[in-house]
């Protein structure tokens, strides 16, 4: 049930903040074209190894422009008023911080693909199980995607390796949430992608928006557990000492 109030909850965030998400989605695209563009010129030439190289020069547009929707999707949730100007405050914020997330992420996608592209081109039965592997680490690692961003504006502790390991936590913690979330992003992106219009007016922004509500979800609910758990460890106690209490007689 969480999954689709996730997702419901930030439709409607969506609609209600319709042009500014609309605004921020545009100036998200206008840092990321050129590379997209680069990307298809190169994966239709054929240039599977330059695709790469582009793939990782991405980042540096990829990652701030992401951190802005992040900041946007951020004061969204809080319930706070919201223009363009804070879309740019993110990007300036959280540039350094999100050349170093997404390009770790982005340097380990390239090398999962070009893992996937090699071991597929040998018709072995132990590159076949190979192949088989390293796609599963390509779903988790495109899994992560859904959290690093946002746990990169959340967390006080900014460390990489704290945005990693929370990030694995969540993914690996609560799977069916998280593949199912996966999958319905990886949907809406190939819809927007037969609609080019949607693509334009809001696709990378409800996506931010909605994996920054999905974060707040998994966070919540371990918050909720870890109460649950240290009301239990403090009623245990308490209770046998009332059980074992000796009254004393009249």
């Amino acid at each position: 049930m969480n999954i689709f109030q996730t997702f419901w909850k930030s439709v409607r965030e969506t609609f209600d903040e319709m042009f500014l998400l609309f605004t921020v989605n545009v100036l998200w695209l206008l840092m990321n074209v050129p590379f997209l563009l680069l990307l298809l010129v190169t994966l239709g030439g054929g240039a599977t190894a330059l695709s790469f190289l582009v793939l990782l020069a991405s980042t540096i547009a990829f990652g701030p422009a992401n951190a802005g929707l992040y900041a946007i999707a951020q004061r969204i949730t809080e319930g706070r008023a919201s223009s363009w100007r804070d879309f740019v405050a993110g990007v300036r914020t959280y540039a350094r911080l999100s050349w170093k997330v997404y390009g770790l992420w982005m340097l380990g996608l390239v090398m999962m693909l070009f893992n996937v592209q090699f071991y597929q081109l040998n018709g072995s039965t132990i590159s076949g199980i190979i192949t088989v592997f390293f796609l599963y680490l390509l779903v988790v690692w495109l899994s992560a995607l859904i959290y690093i961003g946002p746990l990169m504006i959340l967390q006080t502790d900014k460390r990489i390796r704290t945005i990693a390991r929370n990030a694995g936590l969540m993914v690996l913690g609560r799977p069916i949430f998280t593949l199912v979330t996966l999958v319905l992003m990886l949907l809406i992106t190939a819809l927007s992608i037969v609609l080019p219009l949607l693509f334009i007016v809001v696709t990378a922004a409800f996506l931010a928006l909605w994996g920054f509500r999905a974060t707040l979800t998994l966070i919540s609910e371990a918050e909720a557990r870890r109460e649950r758990l240290a009301t239990r460890t403090t009623e245990a106690p308490a209770a046998k000492g009332r059980s074992g209490q000796v009254r004393p007689r009249d």
